[in-house]
């Protein structure tokens, strides 16, 4: 029998390969017509001298994408003008040592060059060399360069990534505007990678810019520009209007591009920025917008259904969402677990249990696993008791309310081994207690706890779960990871005392090295890749709202910092895998997360904590993980219920430094300031310190800043 030929090894340049065959191609195409567009210009000796020209310039341009490391004689031909650091110095050098005719002649080498050794100034250096105007041509080409290097989202600094891009548009504007008309072939290309690397704001001012100067659009490129700005709530109005335009000139919205597109323009957040619900002042309506696509041909699939159900319960059209669900069904489209689960989602976060029960219809006809569907309830119930918890304060805690509740609910449905790995308790014997009192056990209250204050979900969500929980036959299913993580976080949220929160993390710690040998049990593995670091999350949250526990939940966080430094620094070492191949066993606790930073500078902060919050928050620096909003509001809301005016105003101030804007929860963090009117004031006086250090220049953040601050003053 003859033996088969071994398979190739694969080239793992194969992929840059390709990618540079494509681009060659593509820029083979790009002469074609640039030529083309040429030689209908010129005649005679003149468009033979062009050619030439034309010709030389490619076949460098060819070498230097292909090869820009390469030794070149012309390499460092543009050394004496990138040394410059702006683009008017260098603008300077370039007209005062050279001569036109000289610039004239040198300025191909000199671009090259740049493109070879400093990629990062070859915008600055093309604008500074404009004089006279390069061949039209070959700006275009260097546009397709500094679009394809123009990578904003590797600028961590959000501040610094919008003053890039804004330097960006307001280069090609200068561009567009002041070159003459028809001396630059810009190709589609161009528009279609800025319109992609730019953020919504820049796109949709390229977009203007291009309608104001009457460039004709290709349909590729409008669907470039609708797909950046259908992401950005401002700008869904001009993303709805360029499909509905693709639309009338005969494209096909269900195929693949345009449908991701109209996914992504109905899919909405609801904005919480300061002074109402800004959405109002959007020219965009999400129902009248699908009505619209759908009337032109479009057919509704399950990821647009998702989108549209998902922007319709952060609206709180909860009702809506579950009957359009139920009537997609109806209509052909076949709902997932995904779609279920959003609009489970927005059912749970109305905290009405009618709408809980009307989202498992939607469960039904999306054929939902049974497990997910139960674990989902069982959330809803830990959802609606933190909730409660969270509006009546911490004055009244839990108890073993929660978990004794769930627990018993739990049994209905569950295997109670797998769980039991993960608690101290013995889970039979706490069911067991009240085995005897059937009054008790059909009110779910544990009798430890029969007379206290009944809280409000025990009364609501509880009574519904318990009967889903009841209903079918009494067969065991295996609780999930999902499952596991929910209970554990019930029980953690019902110990009330400090004792015994320390007890149960050292428990919990020593059940996260011992990886688990049998199989049948949710090793530590798989559930820190299942559930990454919710559950310890859960420990710093209640650790926290004690105050002598603050450095307990320090030490929680210490463990997760320390196994994400030792891990990394073994990443590069052969790793020894678990069976299940998902986690190493030196990986014992998740790394943090925003989440994790978010929850510990909030405990911290609420205790008075503050030396400790601003440790943690330098080892965020340290660590290179950025500031979000939830982040900075919550520091804010610290200093500001410290009463300390100078904080509050720095961490506004280096929040808007950041490029982050205020939302509402900025300006109810703001209202725990008793002195606001010193702190606007000091707000006033730095903003018109930042604007005369821009030597006369009102910059935009400042601008706005000040407007929202006008509706702070309450």
């Amino acid at each position: 029998m003859r033996s088969k030929n071994p398979r190739r090894p694969r080239d793992p340049n194969s992929k840059h390969s390709t990618h540079q065959i494509r681009q060659q191609k593509q820029a083979k195409k790009d002469g074609y017509l640039q030529w083309g567009y040429l030689r209908h210009q010129y005649s005679g000796d003149e468009l033979r001298s062009i050619r030439k020209t034309f010709q030389i310039w490619k076949k460098r341009l060819v070498k230097v994408m292909s090869s820009p490391q390469s030794f070149r004689p012309w390499k460092e031909k543009a050394a004496w003008l990138i040394e410059h650091e702006t683009v008017a110095s260098m603008r300077s050098a370039w007209q005062e040592e050279l001569d036109e005719k000289t610039r004239k002649e040198e300025w191909p080498l000199v671009m090259l060059s740049t493109m070879c050794t400093s990629p990062e100034k070859v915008s600055a250096v093309l604008e500074a060399t404009l004089s006279p105007w390069p061949p039209g041509y070959a700006i275009n080409d260097v546009l397709l360069f500094i679009a394809r290097h123009l990578r904003l989202c590797k600028i961590t600094n959000i501040r610094e990534r919008t003053v890039r891009a804004e330097e960006t548009i307001e280069f090609l504007n200068r561009l567009i505007t002041g070159s003459p008309r028809g001396h630059i072939p810009f190709s589609q290309r161009v528009f279609g990678l800025f319109a992609k690397a730019l953020p919504g704001d820049q796109a949709h001012e390229l977009y203007t810019l291009l309608q104001k100067h009457e460039f004709k659009l290709h349909a590729n490129t409008l669907i470039q520009f609708a797909s950046k700005l259908a992401g950005y709530p401002a700008h869904k109005g001009t993303a709805f209007e360029i499909l509905q335009g693709l639309s009338d000139t005969g494209a096909d919205l269900s195929e693949a591009r345009p449908s991701s597109v109209i996914t992504s323009l109905l899919h909405c957040k609801e904005p919480e920025e300061v002074g109402g619900n800004h959405q109002q002042n959007y020219s965009f309506n999400v129902k009248d917008a699908l009505q619209s696509f759908i009337e032109r041909g479009f057919t509704l699939n399950v990821v647009t259904s998702t989108a549209f159900l998902d922007t319709l319960c952060q609206s709180g059209k909860v009702e809506e969402a579950i009957r359009l669900a139920l009537l997609f069904s109806e209509s052909g489209v076949h709902l997932d677990t995904k779609a279920w689960a959003t609009v489970f989602r927005g059912a749970k976060s109305s905290l009405q249990v009618g709408n809980i029960a009307k989202a498992l219809d939607v469960a039904k006809v999306a054929n939902v696993p049974i497990v997910d569907v139960l674990n989902n309830a069982l959330h809803s119930a830990f959802y609606f008791a933190e909730i409660e918890r969270r509006e009546k304060g911490r004055l009244k805690p839990f108890g073993s309310a929660l978990f004794g509740t769930l627990l018993r609910i739990y049994a209905k449905k569950f295997d109670l081994e797998p769980l039991q790995w993960w608690l101290p308790d013995s889970l039979p014997l706490f069911l067991a207690q009240d085995a005897g009192t059937g009054q008790q056990q059909q009110a779910l209250i544990p009798e430890d706890d029969a007379n206290r204050s009944r809280w409000d979900f025990e009364a609501t969500i509880i009574p519904f779960i318990d009967q889903l929980f009841g209903a079918g036959n009494d067969a065991k299913l295996k609780p999930s990871l999902t499952t596991i993580a929910i209970m554990l976080r019930a029980y953690i949220r019902s110990l009330q005392q400090p004792y015994d929160l320390m007890t149960y993390y050292n428990f919990y710690k020593s059940r996260l090295e011992d990886q688990g040998n049998d199989p049948s049990l949710a090793s530590a593995s798989r559930l820190i890749k299942n559930q990454g670091s919710l559950v310890h999350d859960t420990v710093i949250l209640a650790m926290t709202e004690h105050p002598e526990l603050s450095r307990a939940a320090l030490e929680v966080f210490g463990d997760m910092l320390r196994d994400q430094l030792r891990t990394s620094a073994t990443t590069s070492a052969k790793s020894h895998l678990e069976s299940e191949g998902l986690v190493t066993k030196s990986q014992i606790h998740p790394a943090p997360t925003p989440l994790t930073f978010s929850v510990l500078l909030r405990g911290l902060m609420n205790g008075r904590h503050r030396m400790l919050a601003e440790q943690v928050l330098q080892i965020m620096r340290e660590h290179g993980i950025e500031h979000n909003i939830v982040t900075w509001n919550t520091l804010i809301k610290g200093y500001a219920s410290l009463q300390d005016v100078d904080k509050t105003v720095g961490a506004l101030q280096d929040m808007e430094a950041a490029g982050l804007k205020p939302n509402m929860n900025t300006f109810k963090a703001f209202t725990k300031l008793k002195d606001q009117a010193r702190a606007l004031k000091k707000m006033e006086d730095m903003i018109d310190d930042n604007q005369r250090k821009i030597a006369g220049e009102l910059c935009e953040a400042p601008s706005d800043w000040r407007h929202e601050m006008s509706t702070w003053k309450v």
